[in-house]
């Protein structure tokens, strides 16, 4: 009698341990999955720096993909098969209508199906497009509605609208993403009030020179020129380096606006620009409007407009 209890009473513990051991050791019993983290919401974006707003508004709950990679020119960039399958997993297409975007534009379609299309260029007046029209600092139609290839794309070169950017960043996760709505706009507003101090920043610095003209290569400056009173000359026109004809008219207005400094961008062939500077005795300053940290983007755009202007002011002392 005994010797049956005492076996029952090993098989009784056992079965106990086998029971136990597993959940001690690994959390669950055997039959649960092991949980995994929350999936992110898959957004698609043009260029870095629209990246970088679509992250600082989403937080972790984002994974973002730039169609264009570093170093590559937005308006000519074509897709590659590598390229493609980064957008197979989008929900959201946050737009600014840059040329990249209309030549994904079938291949989303195709891949991605399902995935919403959002304009960012909502509440913003947007100007002309300078590539195509000799006066870049014209005004165009609000929220997008016109012809897409006459308007200025580089919207996110202000603060004033990249605040308006962020919020409609916002608008569309929440649609995308309504249960973490809050916590969207909740980052959003951190955001905004870092470009709010940004802005007062940049405007500080920009005031003493309202009115003046800085000259880059590449026309990508219009809204930022537009928001701070300053004007923007360009050397390229209709995205391509100037002719002889008119790289001697760039070179006697440099002359005659005592242009010291030149910003060139890294993506695009800098022979023109490099032909005027030397032509004026002018530097050649490189800076992106690509940058991904939006806030180095333009605190670094600043100093390359601020240093030019106080070169020439410069010069005039000395020839004085």
């Amino acid at each position: 009698m005994i010797e049956t209890l005492s076996r029952m009473f090993f098989r009784a513990s056992f079965a106990f341990l086998a029971a136990v051991i597993p959940a001690v050791f690994f959390g669950c019993r055997p039959s649960e999955p092991l949980s995994s983290a929350p999936e992110k919401l898959e957004i698609l974006v043009a260029v870095d720096p629209i990246a970088y707003m679509v992250e600082r508004a989403g937080g972790n709950l984002v994974s973002v993909v730039a169609l264009t990679p570093q170093g590559k020119d937005p308006e000519t960039y074509a897709p590659t098969p590598g390229s493609l399958k980064k957008i197979a997993a989008s929900r959201g297409f946050l737009r600014v209508g840059l040329p990249i975007e209309k030549r994904f534009e079938r291949n989303i379609k195709s891949i991605a199906p399902d995935a919403r299309t959002f304009d960012l260029r909502e509440n913003l007046t947007l100007l002309a497009d300078p590539h195509r029209h000799e006066d870049s600092g014209s005004e165009s139609h609000e929220d997008g509605d016109s012809d897409e290839e006459s308007l200025d794309a580089h919207i996110w070169t202000s603060p004033a609208n990249a605040r308006v950017m962020a919020a409609n960043i916002v608008s569309a996760l929440s649609e995308l993403d309504p249960a973490n709505a809050e916590t969207y706009a909740a980052n959003a507003k951190a955001f905004d009030a870092e470009l709010a101090a940004l802005q007062e920043e940049i405007r500080a610095r920009l005031e003493p020179f309202e009115g003046r003209s800085f000259v880059v290569f590449h026309p990508a400056y219009g809204y930022f020129a537009r928001e701070f009173n300053l004007k923007q000359l360009a050397v390229e026109f209709e995205g391509k380096a100037p002719r002889p004809k008119e790289l001697r008219k760039l070179i006697d207005q440099a002359k005659a606006d005592d242009v010291r400094k030149l910003i060139v961008q890294p993506e695009f062939s800098r022979s023109s620009a490099r032909a005027i500077a030397e032509a004026v005795d002018a530097e050649l300053v490189e800076h992106s409007p690509l940058q991904k940290d939006y806030f180095v983007n333009m605190r670094s755009l600043t100093d390359a407009i601020v240093g030019s202007f106080e070169a020439q002011e410069q010069t005039e002392k000395e020839n004085r």
